[in-house]
């Protein structure tokens, strides 16, 4: 389920949109519209009778313009003009309600395009109960509004008591000029309002449907899979990412491709656009873009689309007739549960973070309930698993998994034992002769904390830990203590989630080089029986705070079981790990540990002081600091501040040079592949780069559509054997050198400067690197950095490695959109400032206790819509605000309900 606001502005048009694309049953839609795409069926309303009849619809009636305009600008279907059915916000306008949008598998769009009128049928009635089900299930357990409690609570979150809602099922993808629509059954459901349980009509809060969207996708397809297993068809579940998704069995996947190849030409159409242009395209644009191939003859009616879907399945191996043989002939049944179903929901659930809301469990649980079991059976399953104790609850009302908490545990109790074991004491005239050899080969003499730092990772236990703050030359501690450690006769090792992290563990600790591996290759070999660390050997770990809790569990049991020594160098402060994490702030609490707090990375005293203040979670004054600077650029929109931040990298890297800019992002890769493709269209403008275009093959919808040439930056995003040499490894950067017509690239690594020739399925891992998500950032050192942020992403961690890399300042680029203001709006910066104390820290599950009795129920209790009072308005109470002084017989002007 996708969710758009629409606002007051563009209700019109978008009403004119839904309402043009319908006809009258009787009527068919044998001739296409304008964008070569057939004319749909009129909407139905997704409203009880007793609603409907109270607004004077017919509920066996399609949905009329006139009623639904009515609805969507807050007034009653058929009144006057002022016949309001809620109130106006405190602007004196009325939200127009938001489209939710459910979109089937693309193996039912493919059957309803080619199986026949009655299989379409069957398709389209299964896809419709699914969405009936899905909204009905928002209603019952989704936030919608709110109610007024007495005893000073005032007005709390509530469920619904009915949606007005109208459903308008499509069965194609928008088409461009030049190119057919794809077959692509989805339904918009526009909820205009909802019933309060007191009756009265209300604007819908829109956050909480935002944030329930991954739930009200799930509940839709696993509703979906109980209606086509009912009616027969066999399913293959888990497919997609995250193993969320499903498709038809027997739907050649090769079909499948066909028609989502088509619409990525349409994709890579925009994309291109964008770069060009450094903007989206208009609506007037979209119809006139250019794709890379056009069709022979554009179809003018439903047979003719219709007979063009044929064939290209048919050049995909799927004829129409295999398509109409697969309509079943009898019903099936879902197996209702089974063992695997709670094992995945245990593990899919705390996939991310250790803690997670109850939305979160509910979700997954609808997600792998998809052709198992229907989504109503889901959620009274999830009650069992807590009642079994293997689903925690916490006292803050979030939950875990007993097998997250165990995990967490076990790693304390073990840290603990190994901070209490003496290993081997190392002679003092060891460190003294490795710390003058590390100052004599750098040039530097080692700060007075450093050189305390390197006696605490080199003492007699076990274990030990060191906090480095961004900029502080922890890699020169390390190479000391590696040293250190070397010089008493001990094996030694660095290690880091990342092999990109790892190479450059060994690049800033010289003495680590060549020494530098993952930790998934040190515990897989301890997994096949080989003895990777014993008694003689010390493995350092470098961003430690990155490593998740299962990970890091696994090696600190391969080190106390091989009898070796542990250092761990981070900082939770730092960018958190991707999965459950947050231990290495709790491990310090028994480790011995040091920390480095003398910034080096800048000699600029205001910038190391505005990165303490971004650390320490105060970034008000920080954000000052860059707009005193003028370093902090604010736009109307992201769009403008991205395009702003990518013509700012672009005059800084002909300074500095590409690798000496950093440009990032904390937004999603879809912003990160835009930015790409935008300074790459700059850089091809100048002559910078060759002609020659290499693909890079498609493997789903998250693969940028631009294609690199020679010159460009790239890095890898998976590691890659090279034979007779060291692998590639993943995050590793490097130059396009050459370009080959036969599909291959010639690319200079950075650092070394080898030429490593890439072809076949490894070009899939490559992608451009001008731009990049600040994870990939961790660590870096470079001269300037040219950020994007200020949207929902932003938090203090990623603010903090953010301002931090760069030696000699920063630009940020925030738009006022992100921000939620307008115009020259004197709290903006307040505003970001807020945003960047919002932590996004891995908080570890034992750090909350468990709720002494349950208090979250997962299956929602029925409750039967409320009809609409229709009083006038001035009569009612309006929507409260949460202030204890309010009298709900008063009424409030200019509320929005």
């Amino acid at each position: 389920m996708t969710v758009h606001s629409i606002g007051a502005d563009d209700a019109e048009g978008y009403v004119d949109y839904l309402d043009g694309k319908a006809v009258a049953r009787e009527a068919g839609d044998y001739y296409l519209g304008r964008d070569g795409a057939p004319a749909e069926a009129p909407g139905r309303w997704l409203a009880s009778s007793q609603t409907l009849e109270a607004l004077g619809i017919d509920p066996g009636a399609d949905v009329q313009r006139g009623a639904l305009q009515a609805l969507v600008t807050g007034r009653r279907p058929g009144g006057e003009d002022d016949d309001w059915l809620r109130r106006a916000g405190p602007d004196g306008t009325r939200s127009s309600g938001l489209d939710a949008t459910f979109s089937a598998p693309k193996s039912v769009s493919v059957l309803h395009a080619l199986g026949g009128a009655s299989q379409r049928e069957l398709l389209e009635a299964c896809h419709g109960r699914a969405v009936s089900a899905a909204v009905e299930h928002v209603r019952r357990s989704v936030e919608l509004t709110t109610r007024w409690e007495g005893g000073g609570a005032g007005s709390v979150p509530d469920t619904a008591g009915d949606l007005l809602a109208a459903e308008f099922m499509h069965t194609t993808a928008r088409g461009v000029e030049g190119r057919l629509p794809d077959p692509q059954l989805h339904s918009h459901v526009w909820i205009t309002s909802v019933v309060r349980k007191d009756g009265q009509v209300a604007a819908v809060r829109s956050r909480p449907v935002f944030r329930a969207a991954r739930e009200g996708g799930a509940f839709y397809r696993a509703a979906l899979a109980k209606e086509l297993v009912d009616a027969g068809y066999k399913l293959d579940t888990g497919t997609g990412k995250g193993e969320r998704y499903f498709e038809i069995s027997g739907v050649p996947a090769e079909a499948i491709d066909a028609f989502s190849a088509r619409s990525r030409e349409v994709r890579q159409a925009m994309d291109a656009f964008r770069a060009a242009n450094g903007r989206e395209p208009r609506e007037d644009e979209l119809r006139t873009l250019k794709v890379s191939s056009r069709e022979a003859k554009k179809a003018q009616t439903r047979p003719e689309l219709e007979a063009h879907w044929e064939q290209t399945a048919k050049d995909a191996g799927m004829s129409a007739r295999q398509a109409v043989a697969m309509q079943p002939r009898r019903g099936g049944r879902l197996v209702g549960t089974d063992s695997e179903w709670a094992k995945r929901v245990l593990e899919h659930a705390t996939a991310d973070r250790a803690i997670v809301g109850a939305d979160v469990v509910r979700a997954v649980a609808l997600e792998q309930a998809a052709g198992v079991m229907d989504p109503d059976r889901a959620l009274r399953a999830l009650d069992e698993l807590r009642e079994a104790g293997q689903l925690v609850e916490l006292e803050d009302g979030r939950m875990t998994t007993a097998l997250v908490r165990d995990r967490e545990e076990r790693l304390v109790a073990t840290t603990r034992e190994l901070a209490g074991e003496a290993g081997v004491r190392i002679p003092e005239r060891a460190r003294e002769t490795a710390l003058r050899r590390v100052a004599e080969q750098r040039g530097i003499q080692l700060s007075e904390e450093q050189q305390d730092a390197v006696r605490a990772l080199t003492g007699p236990e076990r274990v030990a830990a060191l906090v480095g703050q961004a900029g502080t030359g922890k890699g020169v501690v390390i190479d000391a203590a590696v040293r250190t450690e070397e010089a008493a006769g001990r094996k030694v090792m660095g290690l880091a989630v990342a092999g990109a992290t790892a190479q450059r563990l060994g690049e800033d600790s010289p003495s680590l080089q060549g020494q530098t591996k993952t930790i998934d290759a040190v515990t897989t070999m301890a997994d096949f029986g080989m003895q990777v660390v014993d008694e003689h050997t010390t493995v350092f770990v470098d961003e430690a705070g990155m490593v998740d809790t299962e990970r890091l569990a696994a090696l600190v049991d391969v080190v106390k079981q091989g009898g070796g020594k542990l250092v761990l160098v981070g900082d939770g402060k730092q960018l958190p790990s991707i999965g459950p994490g947050g231990m290495f702030d709790q491990l310090t609490r028994d480790a011995p540990t040091r920390e480095l707090t003398e910034v080096r990375r800048t000699q600029d005293s205001a910038e190391r002081r505005a990165w303490r203040q971004l650390r320490d979670g105060d970034p008000a004054p920080a954000m000052a600091h860059y707009l005193a600077r003028e370093q902090l650029h604010m736009t109307d929109t992201r769009e403008e501040a991205i395009e702003a931040a990518v013509q700012r990298y672009d005059v800084l890297q002909v300074e500095h040079g590409l690798p000496g800019v950093a440009l990032m992002t904390d937004g999603p890769n879809t912003e990160i592949h835009a930015m790409n493709a935008r300074v790459q269209h700059l850089r091809a403008q100048r002559g910078e780069l060759g002609d020659e275009v290499l693909r890079i093959p498609a493997v789903d919808e998250a693969t940028p559509t631009y294609g690199l040439r020679a010159g460009d930056r790239v890095a890898w995003t998976e590691s890659q054997r090279v034979p007779d040499e060291d692998r590639i490894e993943n995050g590793t950067r490097g130059t396009v050198a050459a370009i080959d017509p036969g599909g291959r690239a010639l690319v200079t690594v950075d650092g070394s400067e080898r030429h490593v020739e890439v072809a076949g399925d490894d070009v899939g891992a490559l992608r451009l690197a001008y731009a990049g998500h600040v994870y990939r950032q961790q660590g870096a050192t470079v001269d300037r950095a040219v950020i994007v942020t200020g949207g929902w992403q932003t938090s203090r961690e990623a603010a903090y490695v953010e301002a931090s890399r760069a030696r000699h300042g920063s630009d940020w680029h925030v738009s006022r959109e992100d921000l939620g203001t307008a115009g020259e709006d004197p709290e903006r910066i307040e505003r970001l400032a807020d945003a960047m104390t919002t932590s996004n820290a891995q908080i570890p599950s034992m750090t909350v206790p468990a709720a002494p009795a349950p208090t979250v129920t997962f299956a929602s209790a029925y409750s039967a819509p409320v009809a609409p009072r229709l009083e006038p308005l001035a009569g009612q109470s309006p929507f409260v605000l949460p202030d204890e002084t309010f009298d709900p017989t008063v009424p409030i002007p200019g509320v929005d309900l």
